[in-house]
């Protein structure tokens, strides 16, 4: 009985995967090859079924590891049951000569050594296959600025008979950059020294965050071409691969003023419309301001906000959330930063909107420029507004009341008229500058589609949030102003300006101003950070000034 038992048990254990009896073979499917060809490599484990991941990362300085097939069998025979697991891995090598083919871990063996001769091709079939299937890379520059546009445009350009395994790799992977893609990829034909050739073309916008230098890596694609030789047709694997490219990044010029954000642009165009657009208007009535930011070679929230500064006894202002653009689809990116303010005049007379100045640094001309948008006079008719509220304390905030009954019934069902009027007219104001704009052949920018910088893809509120746990200043210096304007109820502009107006807030602020514009740029501890974040949630402010003016009722 224990004999017959301790067999059984034998037997049992001959079956389970992994046995002490599994064995491990290795061989190559040839011994010679040419130059670009591919040879496989065959492993098989006996006395098993399990199959495992192999490490193949002996194999890369040599070979280019094309793919891996498993296969897991079994079979019976007069009762006696057999399994084995077959790896096939295809391997194209990366230089002749002699080769060695490392063993290799599958499970507890080990494969045996191999040795592989490659031998060269001669430079006249090299030449054939060059002028087959090859790379074009072009960047539009080799220095450039931080934070400044690099466009990287990759040309796979192939012959008739070239058969392409694999898809062009997506955008590169570069650290500390933001690459953008640039519309879709293209395919058609063209030349080349006479003769035709398909082409498959791909475009990147690259930003750089720091000065110093970086590298746009390399990449490859297999491909396989048929080669008359010797009055035979042969069809040969290849490896088609571009070179890396070293592009050197610049700090912000030393002679770029210090108290102005940094912007890199190829063109900036500062654009400012009234609307409606008429000879007078009568104090009282809401007009529409709207200011346009569009730069070429860059992102639209590189531009800051940019303040409109009206006298307070001529206008009142009620500014709106600005409206930020990317248009990825041209040749370059294009940024657009649309700020629009519902403005009332208060007193009769010629009034004046000023000038808005930018300044911008021109990278195709490297040399500080200034962008302008000039005056505009506008004619106001009628009779000043008088003060509705004469014995206010200075302490309301716009838009609230401290008791309803001290205000006429007429007043407050003029004022939620004069709301709704401006909302349309606002609107009214936005279609017409884009009309504007199409008639001047300014290229309307589009929301960037699956592209965009980091956070950026979120909600201002959860984008704002990554940022300060990434600790990422460009980010928190783009997100913060529209989070707390929304919170607080104000523009941009203001909300800017009540941070600048605490002490604490104000230093936290400017230093995340100079650490983005330092020359070269730098970084800030998270606790320098805090002021900035409690700030959000701070409750608004009751100190401001409220106008000397109240706005009249619409009808009389």
């Amino acid at each position: 009985m224990v004999v017959r038992t301790l067999t059984t048990l034998i037997v049992a254990l001959c079956f389970l995967p992994g046995a002490a009896g599994a064995a491990v073979s290795a061989h190559l499917s040839a011994q010679t090859i040419d130059e670009l060809e591919t040879v496989r490599l065959h492993i098989k484990i006996t006395e098993t079924r399990q199959t495992s991941t192999l490490d193949l990362s002996g194999l890369e300085d040599d070979f280019h590891i094309m793919n891996t097939n498993t296969m897991s069998q079994s079979k019976y025979i007069n009762g006696r049951g057999q399994s084995w697991v077959d790896y096939t891995i295809t391997l194209q090598p990366k230089r002749t000569g002699l080769l060695q083919i490392p063993g290799i871990q599958v499970g507890r063996e080990e494969t045996p050594t191999l040795t592989l001769t490659v031998k060269p091709l001669s430079e006249q079939t090299r030449r054939k296959i060059d002028d087959l299937v090859f790379f074009e890379t072009d960047v539009s520059s080799d220095t450039i600025y931080v934070q400044a546009q690099l466009v990287l445009t990759r040309r796979l350009l192939y012959s008739q008979g070239v058969q392409l395994y694999s898809d062009l790799p997506g955008a590169p992977e570069i650290k500390d950059a933001v690459v953008l893609t640039l519309g879709e990829t293209t395919s058609g034909t063209t030349q080349r020294d006479g003769r035709n050739y398909g082409v498959v073309e791909q475009r990147y916008a690259i930003f750089p965050e720091a000065s110093g230098s970086f590298t746009v890596p390399g990449i490859g694609i297999t491909a396989s071409v048929r080669l008359l030789e010797n009055g035979r047709v042969s069809r040969k694997g290849v490896r088609v691969t571009t070179e890396p490219q070293q592009i050197e990044v610049r700090p912000v010029p030393a002679d770029y003023p210090l108290d102005a954000p940094w912007l890199p642009a190829e063109n900036v165009q500062l654009i400012q419309a009234i609307t409606p657009d008429q000879n007078a208007y009568s104090v009282g009535d809401s007009l529409t301001h709207e200011l346009l930011i569009h730069i070429e070679g860059n992102i639209g929230s590189i531009a800051a906000p940019q303040e409109l500064a009206l006298e307070e006894s001529s206008f009142r202002i009620y500014p709106q959330a600005p409206v930020i653009n990317d248009d990825t689809q041209g040749p370059a990116l294009q940024g657009a930063r649309l700020q629009t303010s519902t403005i009332v005049p208060l007193i009769p007379g010629q009034l004046t909107v000023p000038a808005t100045r930018l300044i911008w640094w021109d990278t195709t001309r490297d040399r500080m420029r200034i962008a302008q948008a000039p005056a505009m006079s506008i004619l106001s008719t009628g009779t000043a507004v008088a003060d509705l509220n004469p014995q206010s304390d200075g302490n309301a905030v716009p838009g609230e009341t401290t008791d309803e009954a001290e205000i006429p019934l007429s007043t407050s069902i003029a004022n939620d008229e004069l709301r709704t009027w401006i909302a349309g007219a606002a609107l009214a104001g936005l279609i017409a500058l884009v009309v504007f704009l199409m008639t001047r052949n300014v290229q309307r920018p589009q929301q960037a589609g699956k592209q965009t910088r980091g956070p950026q893809s979120l909600a201002p509120e959860a984008a704002l949030d990554e940022a300060f746990r990434a600790n990422d200043l460009r980010a928190i210096y783009t997100h913060l102003p529209v989070v707390l304007a929304k919170r607080w109820g104000c523009s941009s502009v203001e909300a800017v300006t009540r941070l600048r107006a605490e002490e604490e807030t104000a230093n936290a602020y400017a230093g995340l101003e100079r650490a983005l514009y330092k020359n070269p740029p730098a970084t800030m501890q998270t606790g320098n950070l805090e002021p900035l974040q409690r700030a959000l949630n701070a409750p608004l402010a009751r100190g401001r000034r409220r106008s000397a003016y109240a706005l009249p009722a619409l009808y009389s």
